[in-house]
């Protein structure tokens, strides 16, 4: 099991910076072992010292800036990919991963320069590391982020002069002729796959019998009738297929084979592939990933597959996966007779992986108590996590939070922690020490998990009407799939089942107003970024032409779901406050969502909203992670509230609140 650094000499925290004076060959021994052994917080640390005592080792700053990236430290690892490239400017594999976490340190800061750097250094990448094509992949994405695709168009076809027959250039040149396509209206789009099909189809004539035909023909092929340009999987396959027996394949194979093994995997557990796939077979390939991160997602996998072996062993109706890793139950744990004990074995083995390489490792550790497996050692690491979380630990939290949004993450997994700790003592034998501990954090954050955890424990420990006000609370504050045991509790304690609704009217307004103020009190007080863009019509918006309205700006992506989602009841607002002079509601679709495919969606749900398209990188300046996402501004352009996600329930009273909200403030501050 993993432990806390308590190692003379070694950092506490990996980004307090400090230092360890031992000779540099012993700093990169030991940790070379501490990377081997998946004690990857304490091999960054000790990789850094290194890096300290010997500015000039390339190997210290490149195994750094590999942990770091691992942890989406990627700032961090820029800095350390460009040590390493100033001391071996020549390392294709340096420069991927420069250009790689350029981008993502991009994403996460929502920091255009960093794929400005990108663009800039593009030429120089390719002419020493022509043979990566994440290179090209990240270079795209980041221009297309940007608005600046004709940058790269730029850049692409000064090296396409010097190399005119590089297979795996003139596959990215045939990526960005479809997204510029798909850029403009009609059916451009399918023009230009059509016109590369037909390129391909005559490159794969030729190569159909040649058994020496050499792994860049074999990528493009592979590449090009994959799901970016034409979308044609048989044939991506059977070309993938050649490129992994291929002698010179290289890194050519790696990225896109692991990516089919991801679809192949996600596909059979949605029930979308053949039955006979075996999942297993999936997670050990993809346990064979040369990328950090990639091996630490497939351990993730592996976990669900050793989970859904577990479940399938035991007798009667198994219970379904969701119930493992935390739905609402009462039963005992394990609610069934113990697992064999090779079962057992192998699933702790596989929850601990987890825990090793923080992939999934709140939804391991629930599914270890569910079963009843070693419940000191789960106490054990959630007394690790909830200090590693206290210490600001990497690899714990969504690397894109910052500021109060990340400070209220981590509270709400140090909740976590402390939950997993009270249901390891309960298995304990503890209770009252359980008891206590639950208590302490449904009063200290009253969320629907905290407050409807303790009140399982409390059922459980025959207090049924405290249980029942514990659950209510729960779901007051949107914990629906509590009411079933809510409804246990009111007929434990021989109440009436209509009790639960009784009860649920004299607290949902009280709660509800609880909320109100915990959010609209928490404003960003933001300077909103300046726009100008065009809409679907040809209408251009500019913010400083709203000035004196309250905005509600919406972002969203084709590929979307939630996004599609909520487009019905965002009409309904739109309904609502047609008359309303003093709101306006704008979208924006980003980069990457073709104007062929917005129009699609838009004339199929009949929408007639404003979307606006975003080919400036605007999504970068709103620091946007993920979509839907919405910005409420009030009257003078200052973004107050940001909303991401889509939760149907209480929708339209939410936005609702938060534009009455910027309403009363602005007649306020008029009238004093």
């Amino acid at each position: 099991m993993r432990r806390h650094l308590t190692l003379t000499g070694v950092c506490l925290s990996v980004l307090a910076g400090c230092g360890d004076a031992r000779p540099h060959a012993e700093l990169m021994a030991d940790a070379a072992a501490d990377a081997e052994a998946i004690e990857f917080e304490r091999a960054m640390a000790r990789y850094d010292s290194a890096r300290a005592a010997s500015p000039d080792d390339a190997e210290a700053h490149r195994q750094y800036a590999t942990l770091a990236s691992y942890f989406s430290l990627h700032a961090a690892a820029v800095r350390a990919w460009q040590r390493v490239l100033e001391l071996e400017p020549g390392d294709p594999a340096a420069w991927e991963g420069y250009v790689h976490d350029l981008r993502w340190a991009g994403i996460f800061e929502t920091d255009r320069r960093y794929g400005e750097r990108i663009l800039q250094v593009l030429p120089e990448a390719l002419r020493h590391a022509p043979d990566r094509p994440v290179i090209y992949d990240e270079a795209q994405d980041a221009a297309e982020d940007l608005g600046q695709l004709d940058a790269y168009r730029t850049v692409l076809a000064e090296v396409r002069a010097t190399r005119p027959d590089d297979q795996i250039l003139l596959h990215a040149v045939g990526a960005l002729r479809v997204a510029l396509a798909e850029r403009e209206e009609g059916d451009r789009g399918q023009v230009v796959r059509d016109s590369i099909g037909a390129a391909l189809d005559a490159l794969a004539a030729e190569a159909e019998d040649d058994a020496d035909v050499a792994a860049p023909v074999l990528y493009r092929l592979a590449a090009g009738y994959d799901f970016r340009v034409l979308r044609r999987e048989d044939d991506a396959d059977r070309w993938l297929e050649r490129l992994e027996a291929a002698p010179d394949r290289g890194v050519l194979a790696d990225d896109m084979r692991y990516w089919d093994l991801t679809l192949d995997f996600s596909m059979a557990r949605g029930g979308y592939a053949d039955s006979t796939v075996d999942l297993a077979r999936l997670a050990a390939e993809g346990l064979k990933s040369r990328d950090l991160g990639g091996r630490g997602a497939w351990v993730d996998r592996n976990h669900t597959v050793v989970t859904e072996r577990a479940l399938a062993s035991i007798d009667g109706d198994a219970p379904s996966s969701r119930t493992v890793w935390g739905a609402a139950t009462v039963a005992a744990e394990p609610p069934h007779a113990p697992l064999a004990p090779e079962v057992a074995g192998e699933l702790f083995d596989a929850s601990m992986a987890v825990v090793q390489w923080r992939e999934g490792v709140f939804s391991a550790l629930r599914g270890l108590l569910y079963f009843g497996i070693e419940p000191q050692a789960v106490l054990d690491e959630a007394v690790a996590i909830e200090e590693d979380l206290r210490a600001h630990s990497p690899g714990y939290l969504y690397p894109g939070l910052r500021g109060d949004e990340r400070e209220r993450s981590r509270q709400i997994l140090i909740d976590r922690a402390r939950i997993l700790r009270a249901r390891a003592l309960t298995q304990l034998g503890e209770t009252e020490a359980a008891g206590e501990l639950f208590e302490q954090v449904a009063t200290e954050s009253r969320r629907e998990t905290t407050l409807g955890e303790y009140g399982r424990h409390l059922l459980r420990t025959d207090r049924p009407v405290e249980a029942l006000d514990a659950f209510v609370e729960a779901i007051a504050f949107g914990g629906s799939r509590f009411e079933p045991l809510a409804e246990e509790a009111a007929a434990a304690a021989d109440l009436s089942p209509e009790t639960v609704e009784e009860r649920l009217a004299v607290r949902r307004p009280v709660v509800e107003e609880e909320m109100d103020r915990r959010e609209l009190g928490d404003r960003l007080e933001r300077e909103a970024p300046a726009f100008a863009l065009a809409d679907q019509t040809g209408i251009e918006w500019r913010l400083s032409d709203l000035e004196g309205k309250i905005v509600v700006l919406k972002f969203w992506a084709t590929w979307c779901g939630p996004c599609l989602q909520e487009f019905p009841h965002f009409v309904e607002l739109l309904e609502t406050y047609e008359d309303d002079e003093d709101v306006v509601f704008l979208t924006v679709a980003t980069a990457g969502s073709p104007r062929e495919e917005v129009a699609r969606q838009i004339e199929e749900g009949g929408f007639t909203f404003p979307v606006m398209f975003d080919e400036q990188g605007l999504a970068l300046d709103y620091e946007i992670l993920g979509y839907p996402t919405t910005f409420y501004l009030d009257r003078a352009g200052t973004i107050q509230f940001k909303r991401e996600g889509f939760e149907e329930s209480g929708y339209e009273e939410g936005v609702a609140r938060r534009i009455d909200a910027l309403r009363t403030t602005a007649d306020a501050s008029a009238s004093s």
